[in-house]
């Protein structure tokens, strides 16, 4: 079954999309709604261009573009980083055969914002489709959600709504995370929960386990079900768009404050002579909550190598601490040097070729591999 239909044939802006989805075009979705929102570093133009040597197709409706590619389930499966399944949920066999993935889409190109909109499956037309797009595509990154910013969600979402419940979460922590944790610490652990004391249940489990949401299900009674996830996925089960659209606009504001910090970073050549350049570059600069420990970069650098980070040149000094390597991302294909001391991690592009993804991916690794509480500042 393809995507739900517009009964418009043209959009002069995202508001009026929305409008009509949560008016005339409720009705014609099918099953949950969701919304895959990622960030993007080129022009409408050049995005568009990806798309089509990707394999999608484009049609035109104003401000909104309905997008389609065929896809198989076939062969290396892609990478889980947006998607997390759930166990009960059932995979259908397709035997690698050939279907179809539709999406609306929404590209702002003053702000680089992503939208994609579908009733379709997400742990098929949207996993191996444009999930697997915005994880491994050089200048393009889901839009993360980090633990400090999933705190300010929920109690933005518990402050708005008097009656708001979270009915189910699942949240993890990594082995020998140094996110702070009561009950032994060393154990890597996923808790999956439901109940209607999710909120003060969530809170507890952060406290004494030294878990991160992963994803979190709001119901507000007679309202709205929906569920966020931490790498950009919103999800609608019943209940009014709006209230989803809401908080989709509310991440994004707060994604969008990293994006303008990473803004301010560049990489030129300066010229000495006329026959000789020096290369210079101007940071984005990590500000830690709390302090990196000399003992903790061992750890940091083998996490690195696990994530896809290979690391040349490092050097490490005791004392004030003082951490410097130079910083290939195999995976999005980009090269950046970090210097880092107790309270901060810089962050300097090496090429003149802007890699936003890159940046996005080093600040979630910060995130949920050294500081949850890390956030990025414009230097000066």
């Amino acid at each position: 079954m393809g995507v739900f239909e517009v009964e418009q044939s043209s959009f002069d802006d995202l508001a009026s999309f929305n409008h009509h989805l949560a008016s005339s075009a409720r009705e014609n979705i099918s099953s949950d709604l969701y919304i895959v929102a990622g960030l993007s570093q080129f022009s409408k133009q050049e995005f568009f261009e990806i798309l089509t040597q990707r394999g999608y197709t484009i049609e035109d409706l104003g401000a909104i573009q309905k997008i389609s590619r065929t896809y198989t389930t076939s062969g290396d499966a892609p990478d889980d980083a947006i998607l997390e399944e759930e166990q009960e949920e059932a995979e259908e066999e397709d035997n690698g055969s050939e279907r179809m993935a539709e999406f609306y889409l929404y590209y702002d190109e003053e702000s680089g914002v992503t939208l994609f909109y579908t009733d379709q499956r997400k742990t098929k037309e949207i996993k191996y489709t444009v999930a697997k797009l915005l994880d491994g595509e050089r200048g393009l990154h889901y839009l993360y959600i980090g633990p400090s910013l999933f705190r300010d969600i929920r109690r933005e979402i518990i402050r708005n709504e008097e009656i708001a419940e979270i009915t189910k979460f699942v949240a993890d922590r990594l082995e020998d995370s140094d996110y702070p944790c009561r009950i032994r610490p060393e154990v890597e652990r996923t808790i999956q929960y439901y109940g209607d004391d999710g909120i003060e249940a969530l809170e507890e489990m952060e406290e004494n386990y030294g878990v991160r949401p992963r994803n979190i299900t709001f119901n507000v009674p007679n309202q709205a079900k929906f569920r966020i996830t931490r790498k950009g996925v919103f999800s609608l089960g019943r209940g009014d768009l709006t209230t989803l659209f809401e908080y989709v606009e509310l991440c994004i504001e707060k994604a969008l404050e990293i994006k303008e910090a990473y803004g301010e970073s560049e990489f030129k050549m300066l010229a000495t002579t006329e026959t000789l350049s020096v290369p210079t570059s101007e940071p984005a600069s990590i500000e830690l909550s709390g302090q990196l420990e000399y003992s903790e970069v061992e750890k940091v650098k083998s996490r690195m190598n696990e994530e896809g980070y290979l690391l040349v040149d490092s050097f490490q000094q005791e004392g004030s601490l003082y951490f410097s390597s130079k910083v290939m991302d195999t995976k999005k294909k980009n090269k950046f040097r970090i210097k880092a001391s107790e309270d901060e991690i810089r962050v300097f592009p090496q090429e003149t070729d802007d890699n936003l993804g890159s940046f996005l991916r080093f600040h979630e690794f910060v995130q949920s591999n050294i500081d949850p509480d890390a956030s990025v500042v414009v230097e000066t």
